[in-house]
């Protein structure tokens, strides 16, 4: 017996809101053929794949192992039917988009000349800015939908928030930094070296708030709006920092390296998604957007892995 593409699907929807029904939800099925196409995935691949707590479901280790697994097979096959598809479109058009300051330096520059082959006779205007001001602005009708950093805002319910990747946070030191010596690195560790605090798009009080909740509070000695200043202190060994994979170079400017590690009591992702109003449909020009942005992240994410 083999597991299904539509099995892999229930089990990612599980395995990102951790909640049966909200899987179940996003998925458009009922709580039971959930939980019966996933009792029929763990008895197909013979291993738990997750635990059920009182406030929702946990991740076994071999679950999270084969979480990567079927979010592959699930892009490659996506992948593959986009590319039979890969066309110019005809849709025409202007669309005001939102984005936010991290997607827009780590982000944009990777898919934006495929957003421009694709639909050539879109006019897109990208407005760089805060999530407070953008989301501002579309409850404003100012931008059609915004990509932000969807685990960074509140999800009120005037808005559709869609998360396309979660990307994995890690801690970035010199490669010659005292903590790589050690066979684990927790939380604690972290709080015991100078830290270095990047001030954009709402990270503070994001990273703050883990450190919090764990008891601590990470030493800052440098605080930047600046991705490249942070990476190059790093690379110097003036301190480290948590910051997501999507936005990791093993370079800095300085020409030295930079060094990444999981921390083992610290698992947080940074997620990247889109926001759109509940009150206001988008365009048919902006949908297409949407649609075409969520294919190439979804890409650009798998190969970076």
């Amino acid at each position: 017996m083999k597991f299904t593409l539509r099995q892999l699907e229930f089990y990612i929807a599980l395995a990102e809101t951790l909640q049966v029904s909200k899987a179940a939800s996003r998925c458009h099925v009922s709580q039971s053929s959930m939980t019966v196409a996933l009792r029929n995935l763990e008895e197909t691949v013979n291993a738990q794949l997750f635990l059920r707590q009182p406030k929702g479901i946990q991740l076994t280790a071999a679950g999270e192992r084969f979480l990567a697994h079927a979010r592959k097979i699930m892009n490659d096959s996506r992948f593959a039917l986009e590319d039979l598809l890969n066309q110019p479109e005809t849709t025409t058009g202007v669309v005001h988009v939102g984005i936010a300051e991290t997607l827009s330096a780590y982000l944009l520059p990777e898919i934006l000349h495929e957003i421009e082959s694709r639909f050539p006779l879109i006019e897109i205007r990208f407005q760089e800015a805060q999530a407070p001001v953008l989301l501002s602005a579309l409850r404003n009708q100012q931008v059609d939908f915004c990509l932000l950093l969807t685990s960074n805002i509140s999800h009120d319910d005037d808005l559709e928030v869609e998360t396309f990747i979660r990307s994995l946070r890690q801690l970035w030191t010199s490669i010659d930094h005292p903590l790589l010596g050690k066979p684990e690195i927790t939380l604690s560790d972290v709080a015991q070296t100078p830290y270095l605090m990047l001030s954009t798009d709402e990270y503070p009080g994001v990273i703050g708030d883990h450190f919090n909740n764990s008891g601590f509070a990470p030493e800052v000695c440098f605080r930047s709006n600046s991705f490249e200043a942070v990476r190059s202190l790093v690379a110097q060994g003036k301190g480290v920092t948590i910051l997501s994979d999507l936005v990791y170079r093993p370079w800095a400017l300085n020409g030295l390296r930079v060094a990444r590690r999981t921390i083992n009591d610290c698992i947080t992702y940074m997620d990247v998604g889109v926001v759109k109003s509940v009150n206001r449909p988008l365009s048919p020009a902006s949908q297409r957007l949407v649609d075409f942005m969520r294919q190439q992240i979804l890409r650009l994410h798998a190969h970076s892995r």
